[in-house]
Protein backbone atom coordinates (compact mmCIF):
# COMPACT_ATOMS: atom_id res chain seq x y z
CA UNK A 1 0.00 0.00 0.00
CA UNK A 2 2.62 2.37 1.40
CA UNK A 3 4.66 1.36 -2.32
CA UNK A 4 1.98 1.98 -4.20
CA UNK A 5 0.98 5.42 -2.30
CA UNK A 6 4.52 6.54 -3.00
CA UNK A 7 4.67 5.89 -7.25
CA UNK A 8 1.49 7.42 -7.32
CA UNK A 9 2.99 10.55 -5.27
CA UNK A 10 6.03 10.41 -7.67
CA UNK A 11 4.23 10.11 -10.47
CA UNK A 12 2.05 13.24 -9.35
CA UNK A 13 5.28 15.30 -9.04
CA UNK A 14 6.67 13.95 -12.30
CA UNK A 15 4.07 15.69 -14.32
CA UNK A 16 4.60 18.86 -12.56
CA UNK A 17 8.22 18.85 -13.05
CA UNK A 18 9.58 21.75 -15.99
CA UNK A 19 10.34 20.62 -19.57
CA UNK A 20 13.65 19.84 -20.74
CA UNK A 21 14.04 23.29 -22.94
CA UNK A 22 16.92 21.39 -24.66
CA UNK A 23 14.76 18.52 -25.99
CA UNK A 24 15.91 17.97 -29.59
CA UNK A 25 12.02 17.28 -30.53
CA UNK A 26 11.65 21.16 -30.93
CA UNK A 27 8.20 20.94 -32.18
CA UNK A 28 7.35 18.87 -29.95
CA UNK A 29 8.58 21.00 -27.46
CA UNK A 30 6.84 23.88 -28.55
CA UNK A 31 3.62 22.31 -28.58
CA UNK A 32 4.18 21.25 -25.30
CA UNK A 33 5.03 24.95 -23.65
CA UNK A 34 2.75 26.28 -26.10
CA UNK A 35 -0.49 24.97 -26.21
CA UNK A 36 -1.05 24.76 -22.37
CA UNK A 37 0.01 28.25 -22.56
CA UNK A 38 -2.64 28.92 -25.21
CA UNK A 39 -4.87 27.12 -23.34
CA UNK A 40 -4.39 28.91 -19.98
CA UNK A 41 -4.80 32.31 -21.83
CA UNK A 42 -8.12 30.85 -24.00
CA UNK A 43 -9.77 30.23 -20.68
CA UNK A 44 -8.82 34.00 -19.40
CA UNK A 45 -10.55 35.11 -22.96
CA UNK A 46 -13.35 32.94 -22.11
CA UNK A 47 -13.69 34.42 -18.52
CA UNK A 48 -13.60 37.57 -19.67
CA UNK A 49 -16.02 37.21 -22.58
CA UNK A 50 -18.58 35.55 -20.15
CA UNK A 51 -18.13 38.15 -17.59
CA UNK A 52 -19.13 40.66 -20.20
CA UNK A 53 -22.20 38.50 -21.61
CA UNK A 54 -23.23 38.11 -17.28
CA UNK A 55 -22.58 42.44 -17.14
CA UNK A 56 -24.24 42.50 -20.55
CA UNK A 57 -27.49 41.25 -18.44
CA UNK A 58 -27.75 43.96 -15.85
CA UNK A 59 -27.21 46.90 -18.75
CA UNK A 60 -25.43 48.65 -21.50
CA UNK A 61 -24.26 51.07 -18.66
CA UNK A 62 -22.54 48.53 -16.80
CA UNK A 63 -20.96 46.98 -19.79
CA UNK A 64 -19.79 50.89 -20.81
CA UNK A 65 -18.25 51.43 -17.14
CA UNK A 66 -16.18 48.32 -16.96
CA UNK A 67 -14.48 49.50 -20.18
CA UNK A 68 -14.14 52.79 -18.94
CA UNK A 69 -12.05 50.92 -16.06
CA UNK A 70 -10.24 48.82 -18.08
CA UNK A 71 -7.69 50.98 -19.29
CA UNK A 72 -6.65 52.00 -15.64
CA UNK A 73 -6.57 48.55 -14.40
CA UNK A 74 -4.41 47.97 -17.78
CA UNK A 75 -2.00 50.83 -16.96
CA UNK A 76 -1.36 49.48 -13.63
CA UNK A 77 -1.20 45.61 -15.29
CA UNK A 78 1.19 47.04 -17.73
CA UNK A 79 4.35 47.04 -14.91
CA UNK A 80 3.62 43.28 -13.96
CA UNK A 81 3.35 42.87 -17.71
CA UNK A 82 6.99 44.07 -18.11
CA UNK A 83 8.19 42.49 -15.36
CA UNK A 84 6.91 39.37 -16.23
CA UNK A 85 8.29 39.14 -20.00
CA UNK A 86 11.91 40.68 -18.30
CA UNK A 87 12.09 38.14 -15.80
CA UNK A 88 11.23 35.36 -18.38
CA UNK A 89 13.72 36.23 -20.98
CA UNK A 90 16.42 36.90 -18.35
CA UNK A 91 15.74 33.81 -16.04
CA UNK A 92 15.22 31.47 -19.37
CA UNK A 93 18.89 33.18 -20.67
CA UNK A 94 20.46 32.51 -17.08
CA UNK A 95 19.02 28.95 -16.66
CA UNK A 96 20.46 28.44 -20.60
CA UNK A 97 23.84 29.63 -19.38
CA UNK A 98 23.27 26.78 -16.50
CA UNK A 99 23.37 29.49 -13.46
CA UNK A 100 20.72 28.34 -11.69
CA UNK A 101 21.28 30.71 -8.45
CA UNK A 102 21.14 34.12 -10.85
CA UNK A 103 17.85 32.80 -12.11
CA UNK A 104 16.41 32.17 -8.32
CA UNK A 105 17.55 35.29 -7.22
CA UNK A 106 16.07 37.41 -10.25
CA UNK A 107 12.95 35.79 -10.11
CA UNK A 108 12.57 36.44 -6.46
CA UNK A 109 13.42 40.38 -6.63
CA UNK A 110 11.42 40.42 -9.66
CA UNK A 111 8.20 39.06 -7.97
CA UNK A 112 8.97 41.24 -4.55
CA UNK A 113 9.48 44.80 -6.66
CA UNK A 114 6.10 43.45 -8.49
CA UNK A 115 3.76 43.40 -5.50
CA UNK A 116 5.35 46.61 -4.08
CA UNK A 117 4.29 48.45 -7.16
CA UNK A 118 0.92 46.88 -7.18
CA UNK A 119 0.32 47.84 -3.51
CA UNK A 120 1.30 51.51 -3.83
CA UNK A 121 -0.87 51.53 -7.08
CA UNK A 122 -3.66 50.24 -5.15
CA UNK A 123 -3.19 52.91 -2.49
CA UNK A 124 -3.04 56.09 -5.34
CA UNK A 125 -6.39 54.26 -7.10
CA UNK A 126 -8.72 54.83 -3.65
CA UNK A 127 -7.28 58.35 -3.16
CA UNK A 128 -7.88 59.36 -6.28
CA UNK A 129 -10.67 57.50 -8.22
CA UNK A 130 -12.49 60.01 -9.64
CA UNK A 131 -9.30 61.86 -11.37
CA UNK A 132 -8.57 58.39 -13.01
CA UNK A 133 -11.91 57.97 -14.85
CA UNK A 134 -10.86 59.43 -18.49
CA UNK A 135 -14.08 59.37 -20.79
CA UNK A 136 -16.32 58.99 -18.47
CA UNK A 137 -20.23 60.35 -18.90
CA UNK A 138 -22.06 61.46 -15.97
CA UNK A 139 -24.62 57.98 -15.87
CA UNK A 140 -21.59 55.82 -16.29
CA UNK A 141 -19.46 57.25 -13.43
CA UNK A 142 -20.77 56.67 -10.00
CA UNK A 143 -20.64 52.90 -11.34
CA UNK A 144 -17.13 52.89 -12.64
CA UNK A 145 -15.97 54.73 -9.61
CA UNK A 146 -17.94 51.92 -7.21
CA UNK A 147 -16.27 48.92 -9.16
CA UNK A 148 -12.84 50.34 -9.63
CA UNK A 149 -12.87 51.13 -5.80
CA UNK A 150 -13.01 47.14 -5.21
CA UNK A 151 -11.08 46.23 -8.03
CA UNK A 152 -8.33 48.13 -6.79
CA UNK A 153 -7.87 45.57 -3.91
CA UNK A 154 -6.80 42.92 -6.30
CA UNK A 155 -3.98 44.66 -7.59
CA UNK A 156 -0.99 43.17 -5.75
CA UNK A 157 -2.23 39.90 -6.22
CA UNK A 158 -2.50 40.76 -10.29
CA UNK A 159 0.78 41.45 -10.08
CA UNK A 160 1.64 38.42 -8.26
CA UNK A 161 -0.29 36.58 -10.41
CA UNK A 162 0.86 37.62 -13.43
CA UNK A 163 5.22 37.41 -12.49
CA UNK A 164 4.51 33.66 -11.07
CA UNK A 165 2.73 32.75 -14.32
CA UNK A 166 5.47 34.05 -16.52
CA UNK A 167 8.21 32.33 -14.08
CA UNK A 168 6.43 28.85 -14.67
CA UNK A 169 6.31 29.35 -18.38
CA UNK A 170 10.13 30.54 -18.27
CA UNK A 171 11.37 27.17 -16.17
CA UNK A 172 9.43 25.38 -19.04
CA UNK A 173 6.14 24.42 -16.63
CA UNK A 174 3.67 26.01 -19.09
CA UNK A 175 1.46 23.11 -18.12
CA UNK A 176 1.37 24.04 -14.44
CA UNK A 177 0.51 27.67 -15.18
CA UNK A 178 -2.11 26.47 -17.20
CA UNK A 179 -3.99 24.34 -14.83
CA UNK A 180 -3.55 26.94 -11.95
CA UNK A 181 -5.05 29.41 -14.62
CA UNK A 182 -7.65 27.35 -15.05
CA UNK A 183 -8.88 26.73 -11.59
CA UNK A 184 -8.85 30.50 -11.20
CA UNK A 185 -10.96 31.62 -13.89
CA UNK A 186 -13.65 28.61 -13.39
CA UNK A 187 -13.97 29.45 -10.29
CA UNK A 188 -14.41 33.12 -11.40
CA UNK A 189 -16.93 32.28 -13.74
CA UNK A 190 -18.99 29.91 -11.12
CA UNK A 191 -18.90 33.36 -8.52
CA UNK A 192 -19.82 35.65 -11.48
CA UNK A 193 -23.49 34.82 -11.35
CA UNK A 194 -23.59 33.89 -7.91
CA UNK A 195 -21.95 37.55 -6.93
CA UNK A 196 -24.05 39.82 -9.44
CA UNK A 197 -27.36 37.92 -9.05
CA UNK A 198 -27.11 35.51 -6.39
CA UNK A 199 -26.35 38.15 -3.49
CA UNK A 200 -27.28 41.24 -6.08
CA UNK A 201 -23.95 43.14 -6.24
CA UNK A 202 -24.21 44.01 -9.69
CA UNK A 203 -20.68 45.27 -10.91
CA UNK A 204 -18.99 44.68 -7.11
CA UNK A 205 -19.76 41.40 -7.44
CA UNK A 206 -17.88 41.06 -10.25
CA UNK A 207 -14.81 42.26 -8.51
CA UNK A 208 -15.34 40.63 -5.74
CA UNK A 209 -15.41 37.25 -7.69
CA UNK A 210 -12.04 38.12 -9.24
CA UNK A 211 -10.37 38.68 -6.11
CA UNK A 212 -11.28 35.60 -4.55
CA UNK A 213 -10.67 33.57 -7.21
CA UNK A 214 -7.13 35.43 -7.76
CA UNK A 215 -6.47 34.60 -3.87
CA UNK A 216 -7.02 30.86 -4.73
CA UNK A 217 -4.61 31.07 -7.81
CA UNK A 218 -1.90 32.34 -5.55
CA UNK A 219 -1.76 29.68 -3.17
CA UNK A 220 -1.69 26.80 -5.69
CA UNK A 221 1.62 29.01 -6.74
CA UNK A 222 2.42 29.19 -3.06
CA UNK A 223 2.09 25.15 -2.64
CA UNK A 224 4.38 25.08 -5.63
CA UNK A 225 6.93 26.84 -4.99
CA UNK A 226 7.03 25.78 -1.17
CA UNK A 227 7.48 22.01 -2.01
CA UNK A 228 10.22 23.44 -4.61
CA UNK A 229 8.66 21.10 -7.44
CA UNK A 230 10.17 23.84 -10.01
CA UNK A 231 13.42 24.76 -11.09
CA UNK A 232 13.65 28.35 -9.28
CA UNK A 233 14.07 28.58 -5.44
CA UNK A 234 11.59 31.85 -4.80
CA UNK A 235 13.29 32.91 -1.10
CA UNK A 236 13.09 36.05 1.03
CA UNK A 237 16.55 35.80 1.72
CA UNK A 238 17.90 38.45 -0.86
CA UNK A 239 20.19 41.13 0.03
CA UNK A 240 19.39 45.39 -0.99
CA UNK A 241 22.51 44.65 -3.73
CA UNK A 242 20.07 42.07 -5.39
CA UNK A 243 17.80 45.13 -6.43
CA UNK A 244 20.54 45.77 -9.20
CA UNK A 245 19.13 42.92 -10.89
CA UNK A 246 15.90 44.45 -11.85
CA UNK A 247 17.96 46.56 -14.31
CA UNK A 248 18.26 44.12 -16.97
CA UNK A 249 14.67 42.84 -16.23
CA UNK A 250 12.86 46.41 -16.32
CA UNK A 251 15.24 46.92 -19.48
CA UNK A 252 13.86 43.90 -21.36
CA UNK A 253 10.50 44.21 -20.01
CA UNK A 254 10.07 48.26 -20.78
CA UNK A 255 8.81 47.77 -24.52
CA UNK A 256 5.94 45.57 -23.16
CA UNK A 257 4.90 47.83 -20.40
CA UNK A 258 5.04 51.00 -22.80
CA UNK A 259 3.29 48.83 -25.39
CA UNK A 260 0.30 48.14 -22.59
CA UNK A 261 0.43 51.51 -21.64
CA UNK A 262 0.13 52.88 -25.19
CA UNK A 263 -2.71 50.17 -25.41
CA UNK A 264 -4.44 51.31 -22.47
CA UNK A 265 -4.25 54.96 -23.72
CA UNK A 266 -5.36 53.82 -27.02
CA UNK A 267 -8.43 52.18 -25.91
CA UNK A 268 -9.33 55.34 -23.58
CA UNK A 269 -9.10 57.45 -26.53
CA UNK A 270 -10.89 55.24 -28.96
CA UNK A 271 -13.97 54.97 -26.55
CA UNK A 272 -13.57 58.72 -26.36
CA UNK A 273 -13.58 59.31 -29.19
CA UNK A 274 -16.98 56.53 -29.55
CA UNK A 275 -18.14 58.29 -27.31
CA UNK A 276 -18.54 61.64 -28.67
CA UNK A 277 -20.25 60.40 -32.08
CA UNK A 278 -22.47 57.93 -30.62
CA UNK A 279 -22.77 58.58 -27.03
CA UNK A 280 -22.89 55.44 -24.41
CA UNK A 281 -24.21 53.31 -27.46
CA UNK A 282 -21.12 54.08 -29.08
CA UNK A 283 -18.69 53.35 -26.18
CA UNK A 284 -20.56 49.83 -24.91
CA UNK A 285 -20.75 48.80 -29.01
CA UNK A 286 -16.71 49.44 -29.34
CA UNK A 287 -15.82 48.06 -26.54
CA UNK A 288 -17.83 44.84 -27.67
CA UNK A 289 -15.38 44.58 -30.16
CA UNK A 290 -12.02 45.09 -28.53
CA UNK A 291 -12.89 42.75 -25.95
CA UNK A 292 -13.53 40.21 -29.06
CA UNK A 293 -9.93 41.25 -30.35
CA UNK A 294 -8.70 40.92 -26.84
CA UNK A 295 -10.10 36.74 -27.03
CA UNK A 296 -8.49 36.57 -30.30
CA UNK A 297 -5.14 37.61 -29.02
CA UNK A 298 -4.77 35.74 -26.10
CA UNK A 299 -4.13 32.77 -27.49
CA UNK A 300 -1.70 33.69 -29.71
CA UNK A 301 -0.61 35.32 -26.92
CA UNK A 302 0.19 32.55 -24.93
CA UNK A 303 1.16 30.25 -27.60
CA UNK A 304 4.01 32.73 -27.96
CA UNK A 305 4.82 33.11 -24.30
CA UNK A 306 5.46 29.04 -24.29
CA UNK A 307 7.62 29.82 -27.25
CA UNK A 308 9.73 32.49 -25.34
CA UNK A 309 11.40 29.91 -23.08
CA UNK A 310 12.64 28.14 -26.21
CA UNK A 311 14.03 31.09 -27.97
CA UNK A 312 15.76 32.64 -24.92
CA UNK A 313 16.90 29.42 -23.39
CA UNK A 314 18.57 28.78 -26.98
CA UNK A 315 20.05 32.35 -27.27
CA UNK A 316 21.59 32.14 -24.09
CA UNK A 317 23.11 28.81 -25.09
CA UNK A 318 24.21 30.47 -28.08
CA UNK A 319 22.50 27.88 -30.02
CA UNK A 320 21.47 30.12 -33.52
CA UNK A 321 20.29 27.21 -35.28
CA UNK A 322 17.54 26.67 -33.01
CA UNK A 323 16.55 29.86 -32.48
CA UNK A 324 15.75 30.02 -36.27
CA UNK A 325 13.55 27.16 -36.00
CA UNK A 326 11.81 27.93 -33.18
CA UNK A 327 10.95 31.00 -35.08
CA UNK A 328 10.00 29.52 -38.24
CA UNK A 329 7.55 27.11 -35.98
CA UNK A 330 6.27 29.87 -34.07
CA UNK A 331 5.50 32.41 -37.03
CA UNK A 332 3.65 29.32 -38.86
CA UNK A 333 1.65 28.13 -35.45
CA UNK A 334 0.80 31.72 -34.58
CA UNK A 335 -0.60 33.30 -37.80
CA UNK A 336 -2.76 29.82 -38.26
CA UNK A 337 -3.93 30.42 -35.02
CA UNK A 338 -4.27 34.76 -35.73
CA UNK A 339 -5.79 33.78 -39.39
CA UNK A 340 -8.17 31.42 -38.47
CA UNK A 341 -9.92 33.53 -35.33
CA UNK A 342 -9.95 36.56 -37.52
CA UNK A 343 -11.66 35.15 -40.73
CA UNK A 344 -14.17 33.35 -37.83
CA UNK A 345 -15.19 36.78 -36.49
CA UNK A 346 -15.51 38.64 -39.48
CA UNK A 347 -17.82 36.17 -40.97
CA UNK A 348 -20.22 35.86 -37.48
CA UNK A 349 -20.06 39.76 -36.32
CA UNK A 350 -23.48 40.10 -36.07
CA UNK A 351 -23.96 36.79 -34.20
CA UNK A 352 -21.37 37.35 -31.93
CA UNK A 353 -22.52 40.60 -31.41
CA UNK A 354 -25.90 39.96 -30.50
CA UNK A 355 -23.98 37.77 -27.64
CA UNK A 356 -23.52 40.82 -25.72
CA UNK A 357 -26.52 42.54 -25.82
CA UNK A 358 -29.95 42.86 -27.75
CA UNK A 359 -30.28 46.48 -27.73
CA UNK A 360 -29.96 46.89 -31.76
CA UNK A 361 -28.21 50.41 -31.95
CA UNK A 362 -24.95 48.70 -29.90
CA UNK A 363 -25.46 45.37 -31.89
CA UNK A 364 -25.00 47.36 -35.11
CA UNK A 365 -22.04 49.15 -33.93
CA UNK A 366 -20.81 46.72 -32.34
CA UNK A 367 -20.72 44.14 -36.08
CA UNK A 368 -19.04 47.29 -37.89
CA UNK A 369 -16.49 47.39 -35.00
CA UNK A 370 -15.57 44.03 -35.43
CA UNK A 371 -14.77 43.80 -38.69
CA UNK A 372 -12.90 46.93 -38.49
CA UNK A 373 -10.71 45.28 -35.83
CA UNK A 374 -10.36 41.94 -36.65
CA UNK A 375 -9.45 42.13 -40.66
CA UNK A 376 -6.12 43.52 -39.36
CA UNK A 377 -5.82 40.05 -37.17
CA UNK A 378 -4.73 38.22 -39.75
CA UNK A 379 -1.09 39.59 -39.38
CA UNK A 380 -0.87 39.14 -35.65
CA UNK A 381 0.28 36.48 -35.57
CA UNK A 382 3.65 38.20 -37.10
CA UNK A 383 3.66 41.24 -35.06
CA UNK A 384 3.64 38.53 -31.79
CA UNK A 385 6.26 36.56 -33.45
CA UNK A 386 8.79 39.23 -34.14
CA UNK A 387 8.74 40.54 -30.53
CA UNK A 388 8.85 37.53 -28.88
CA UNK A 389 12.25 37.22 -30.98
CA UNK A 390 13.21 40.43 -30.44
CA UNK A 391 12.84 39.90 -26.22
CA UNK A 392 14.58 36.72 -26.56
CA UNK A 393 18.04 38.62 -28.44
CA UNK A 394 17.67 40.99 -25.89
CA UNK A 395 16.74 43.68 -28.81
CA UNK A 396 14.76 46.08 -26.54
CA UNK A 397 14.14 49.20 -28.91
CA UNK A 398 13.21 47.03 -31.74
CA UNK A 399 10.51 45.48 -30.21
CA UNK A 400 9.51 48.90 -28.69
CA UNK A 401 8.99 49.98 -32.39
CA UNK A 402 7.00 47.09 -33.32
CA UNK A 403 5.25 47.22 -30.09
CA UNK A 404 4.41 50.85 -30.24
CA UNK A 405 3.16 50.73 -33.74
CA UNK A 406 -0.45 49.88 -33.46
CA UNK A 407 -1.99 51.48 -30.64
CA UNK A 408 0.65 54.18 -30.07
CA UNK A 409 2.57 56.47 -33.13
CA UNK A 410 0.40 54.86 -36.18
CA UNK A 411 -3.40 55.11 -33.93
CA UNK A 412 -3.06 58.56 -32.75
CA UNK A 413 -2.23 60.58 -35.31
CA UNK A 414 -4.91 58.91 -37.49
CA UNK A 415 -7.43 59.49 -34.71
CA UNK A 416 -6.55 63.01 -34.57
CA UNK A 417 -6.93 63.45 -38.29
CA UNK A 418 -9.83 61.07 -39.59
CA UNK A 419 -12.73 61.28 -37.37
CA UNK A 420 -12.49 64.92 -37.43
CA UNK A 421 -13.81 64.67 -41.02
CA UNK A 422 -15.57 61.22 -41.24
CA UNK A 423 -17.17 60.90 -38.18
CA UNK A 424 -17.13 57.79 -36.58
CA UNK A 425 -16.32 55.94 -39.56
CA UNK A 426 -12.85 58.02 -39.60
CA UNK A 427 -12.90 55.70 -36.23
CA UNK A 428 -13.31 52.68 -37.77
CA UNK A 429 -10.68 53.65 -40.18
CA UNK A 430 -8.08 54.89 -37.87
CA UNK A 431 -8.45 51.56 -36.14
CA UNK A 432 -7.69 49.15 -39.18
CA UNK A 433 -5.20 51.15 -40.69
CA UNK A 434 -3.21 51.18 -37.82
CA UNK A 435 -3.52 47.59 -37.04
CA UNK A 436 -2.99 46.86 -41.23
CA UNK A 437 0.42 48.80 -41.03
CA UNK A 438 1.74 47.15 -38.06
CA UNK A 439 1.53 43.77 -39.51
CA UNK A 440 3.27 44.96 -42.68
CA UNK A 441 5.26 46.45 -40.30
CA UNK A 442 6.11 43.02 -38.18
CA UNK A 443 6.10 41.38 -41.60
CA UNK A 444 9.43 43.46 -42.65
CA UNK A 445 10.82 42.92 -39.84
CA UNK A 446 10.30 39.34 -39.30
CA UNK A 447 11.86 38.61 -42.85
CA UNK A 448 15.04 40.94 -42.14
CA UNK A 449 15.41 39.18 -38.66
CA UNK A 450 15.04 35.68 -39.74
CA UNK A 451 17.54 36.64 -42.75
CA UNK A 452 19.94 37.47 -40.23
CA UNK A 453 19.40 34.22 -38.29
CA UNK A 454 20.34 32.27 -41.39
CA UNK A 455 23.32 33.80 -41.95
CA UNK A 456 24.16 32.95 -38.79
CA UNK A 457 23.37 29.69 -39.02
CA UNK A 458 25.15 29.25 -41.62
CA UNK A 459 28.51 30.81 -40.55
CA UNK A 460 28.94 33.35 -42.79
CA UNK A 461 30.17 35.60 -40.38
CA UNK A 462 31.57 38.07 -42.65
CA UNK A 463 28.21 38.98 -44.06
CA UNK A 464 26.36 38.88 -40.75
CA UNK A 465 25.90 42.51 -39.54
CA UNK A 466 25.04 42.12 -35.45
CA UNK A 467 21.24 43.28 -35.96
CA UNK A 468 19.34 44.00 -39.36
CA UNK A 469 19.84 47.53 -39.96
CA UNK A 470 16.37 48.78 -39.78
CA UNK A 471 13.69 46.68 -37.57
CA UNK A 472 12.37 49.39 -38.29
Amino acid sequence: MNETSEMSGSLRKRRLVPEDLASPQLFRLLLRLGLPAMFGLSINAAHHTINMIFVGMIGEDQIAAIMIVLPILMLVAAFGEGIGVGVATEVGRALGAGNRSSASTLASVSLAAGVAFGAASAVAIVAFPSFLLFGATPTIEPLAQHYLLIIAVSIPLTMAQIILDFLAIAEGNARFSMWTLVACFALNIILDPIMIFGFGLGLQGVAMATILSQLVALSIYGAYHARRLGTIRLTFCWRLGDVRHLRPVLAVGAPTTLTSFATAGAIAAMLSVAGTYRGEDGIAGVGIALRLLAVGALPVIGISLGAQSILSFAWGRGDISRVLSATRMLTAVTSAVGGAYGLTAIIFSGHLASFFTDNASVASIAGQAIVATHLPFLLFGLRQTVLILFQAQGRPKAALAVGLAQYGYLLFPLLAFLPPFFGFSGLLAAMFLASSLTGLLSCFCLARSLSALRQSSAGDLTALRPYPSFCP
